[in-house]
């Protein structure tokens, strides 16, 4: 089935419709590389492209027709073909249209996959197979390492701390898989959220987490707060940092799963170590948490404790969010992407001005967008041909054109497999 909704269908049967028909939940990433890029203050001019104001998307709502996050197709008019991107702070992994996985950017999140053979310089600056993984049902990634979820329920990562692919934890029927530094979590067989790790922000040991009683549909986490949608579209979150649990709550580490406040029902979110990002099942796009980064795309600075709206230009829909802690970025539903910050340090917004914006603007030389993934100053976006283009920082190799360098990179680049 589809994953098609309107207002006035019911929240509980399109959040079960849109899991029935597309994979389209997003998992968080970690972002405290300690390099955050030097922010701009500059205001939107003229050099910055196609800012979007909030009451665009609220000018003719209903003309826009009904909503469908459903990406469209990848028709694999290159070799390898990719599928799936995720992103850490400084390293990007895709899957192919073979089941194979391919890891490119910081080699100490590569592990033992970062080759040996390269000039040290530029090391994992080009898309590096991960040989003998296969059967991969999800994939995550943190500052530090990646990890792996196979049809099986085995978890396995490799990285900074431990170099060789090694089992994490294995949990009959997993689906989905969301990767802290500390904690990780999957959705199982049964549409229960299991955890395992130590952190103080998220909890200790492998136990069951409650969603408010219902089952889970995803999870998203950070370092300090992770989030579990409910197949209601109800979202519930827990942690440390009260900025981005979206909800008031009186401890100040909250480990027991409560309602986030004010948030219509979800159909996908995605969390940094800043900000919160989530898309509703009628299209609409609500963001809080840390508003120092312009990340929020509300038009300033300031924080914003409970979910807030934010305004796509018609006539598409929102349809995938990702978030890193110094940007974000949307796929609309007409194939174009939109990515806000306070800077564009690095070229991560896809023009050439340094001037950010605080409200989602066009990335004019993108179309048929399928998915975006954010890093800590730089992007990277596949296309329904199978290419995954990047642009931004690339100090770590993270673009995948074979070298590292200094340099801003603002127009999108094909990565280079081999």
């Amino acid at each position: 089935m589809k994953a098609r909704a309107s207002r006035t269908l019911h929240a509980s049967w399109m959040v079960a419709a849109a899991l029935a028909g597309c994979f389209v939940f997003a998992c968080s990433t970690s972002d405290t590389d300690g390099s955050s890029p030097t922010s701009s203050d500059a205001a939107v001019d003229s050099a910055v492209p196609d800012a979007a104001s909030p009451d665009d998307a609220d000018a003719a709502p209903d003309a826009r027709g009904p909503f469908d996050a459903e990406a469209p197709p990848v028709t694999c008019s290159v070799t390898p073909c990719i599928t799936k991107i995720v992103a850490g702070p400084n390293h990007y992994c895709a899957v192919s249209s073979e089941g194979v996985v391919w890891c490119w950017g910081d080699p100490n999140a590569l592990g033992n996959f970062a080759p040996k053979t390269s000039p040290a310089a530029d090391r994992g600056a080009k898309p590096v197979l991960l040989a003998g993984v296969a059967d991969v049902v999800d994939l995550g990634a943190t500052l530090t390492h990646t990890c792996v979820l196979h049809s099986d329920g085995g978890v396995d990562c490799f990285g900074r701390g431990s170099a060789a692919l090694s089992r994490v934890a294995r949990v009959a029927g997993a689906k989905r898989l969301a990767v802290g530094d500390s904690r990780s979590c999957v959705v199982d067989g049964n549409d229960q959220l299991t955890c395992w790790g130590d952190s103080f922000a998220l909890g200790n040991g492998q136990t069951t987490m409650d969603a408010g009683g219902e089952k889970a549909a995803s999870v998203a986490m950070s370092d300090y707060a992770a989030f579990v949608v409910g197949m209601s579209g109800s979202v519930y979150s827990w942690g440390f940092e009260k900025q981005m649990l979206g909800r008031t709550t009186s401890l100040g580490i909250d480990w027991t799963p409560d309602r986030v406040e004010v948030l219509p029902a979800t159909l996908q979110l995605a969390a940094s170590t800043k900000h919160v990002c989530a898309i509703t099942i009628d299209g609409r796009l609500f963001c809080w948490g840390h508003g120092d980064q312009g990340a929020l795309g509300v038009g300033n600075f300031q924080d914003m404790p409970l979910p807030t709206e934010v305004g796509i230009p018609g006539p598409a829909f929102p349809a995938q969010i990702a978030v890193s802690g110094g940007h974000s970025c949307a796929r609309t539903t007409n194939g174009r992407l939109y990515c806000w910050s306070r800077a564009n340090t690095y070229g991560e917004l896809g023009y050439e001005d340094v001037a950010g914006v605080f409200v989602p603007a066009l990335v004019s030389s993108m179309e048929n967008v399928v998915s975006v993934a954010t890093g800590t100053g730089s992007t990277c976006a596949l296309s329904t041909s199978g290419v995954v283009q990047c642009w931004g920082d690339n100090s770590k190799g993270q673009l995948g054109i074979g070298q590292h360098d200094s340099q801003r990179h603002p127009t999108p680049t094909a990565v280079a497999f081999p």
